[in-house]
């Protein structure tokens, strides 16, 4: 199982960074085929886009496996121990709805816009849409682990 999800990670990181490189590269391009030869390339705008979205939700993914999500815990950190896992636990709840409701709603629009076309290229949207119900899945299967990590802990049991 690890070296299962070795290889997701090493695929999830080196995907994001291929998305930004692609849209570093089409982005200066644009910009030199606009300013420097004077001539417009309209679907470098358009692939950019679509590498940034990439880059944007698998960078989401790395972000939540590291923990780095925003969070104020100026009154959490106030709160005895016992509480203070029990409003961790139903954070990590809202968050799976959450995140659950996201995948779901991108999987939708996998569906809706499977028929059109992208403006200046011959691709399917769904591709693009794609990315919604990929990160998320994944960053649910994250919370859960870490909604599993707060129970052994409540529960005393070793780590798996």
């Amino acid at each position: 199982m690890a070296r299962v999800a070795h290889s997701v990670w090493w695929l999830v990181e080196n995907a994001a960074l291929a998305a930004f490189t692609c849209m570093l590269v089409l982005v200066i391009a644009q910009v030199f085929f606009r300013y420097v030869l004077a001539v417009s390339v309209p679907w470098t705008e358009e692939a950019a886009r679509w590498f940034y979205a990439y880059q944007i939700f698998l960078g989401c993914v790395i972000a939540t496996r590291e923990r780095l999500e925003v969070r104020t815990t100026i009154f959490l950190d106030r709160f005895p121990s016992w509480l203070r896992t029990a409003v961790e636990c139903l954070i990590a709840v809202a968050g799976l709805v959450f995140v659950g409701g996201i995948a779901w709603g991108g999987t939708v629009m996998i569906v809706a816009v499977s028929a059109v076309e992208a403006g200046s290229f011959r691709v399917s949207m769904s591709y693009l849409y794609a990315a919604i119900p990929i990160s998320f899945f994944l960053m649910f299967l994250l919370i859960l682990r870490n909604l599993g990590q707060i129970a052994r802990a409540v529960l005393h049991l070793p780590e798996a």
